[in-house]
């Protein structure tokens, strides 16, 4: 069973190795589920994040600054923000609940767990449920993370947590790697 967290600071390389990971995966001929939130730029200046669907490609936007909100014609005014960002609840929460519905046996896999998605109740619950009914985890966790729910989640399924620094990230690519290697090998039927 593959049950792996990757937690660190910003800019760490989470996300590129998480996506390293899944593309190994899906070599495999292993399907793959759950989604991933990447910033969007412009002109060199973060204005937000999308929320994408990993199996389908489908995507929405989680949060995105006020100014560009207002400028897509979001009505802003009575929406929840965090920090610079205001959350786009509905389109977030239906592409996540949908990335979250398991089509086959495979990978759940989710970048990331944090403050934003947490933030949109319906999405909070779908991602605890996702993870008790996944057989295979492999998430990255906000690096403060303490929502008991999704702590205690992780805890009942065995999930190992790696902290990935700059220094580390090489070793612990690997690392991660030959733990999936392992682990598909033991549970899945991979392509000759």
């Amino acid at each position: 069973m593959i049950a792996l967290a990757i937690t660190g600071e910003p800019g760490v390389g989470k996300t590129t190795l998480l996506m390293r990971i899944i593309e190994f995966i899906k070599s495999e001929g292993i399907y793959v589920y759950g989604f991933y939130c990447p910033e969007v730029r412009e002109m060199g200046r973060r204005i937000g994040f999308k929320i994408v669907n990993i199996a389908t490609g489908a995507q929405g936007w989680l949060a995105i600054i006020l100014e560009k909100a207002a400028e897509l014609g979001y009505g802003v005014r009575y929406m929840k923000r965090l920090g610079k960002y205001v959350i786009i609840e509905n389109e977030a929460e239906r592409i996540g609940k949908e990335s979250l519905m398991r089509q086959q046996e495979g990978v759940l896999a989710i970048d990331e767990i944090g403050p934003m998605e947490l933030s949109i109740e319906g999405l909070r619950k779908a991602i605890i449920q996702a993870l008790y009914e996944a057989t295979n985890i492999l998430v990255v966790l906000h690096r403060n993370m303490r929502d008991p729910d999704i702590i205690n989640a992780l805890n009942k399924k065995g999930v190992q947590i790696f902290r990935l620094t700059k220094l580390n990230r090489n070793k612990i690519y690997e690392e991660v790697l030959n733990n999936v290697r392992s682990e598909i090998a033991k549970t899945f039927k991979v392509r000759p």
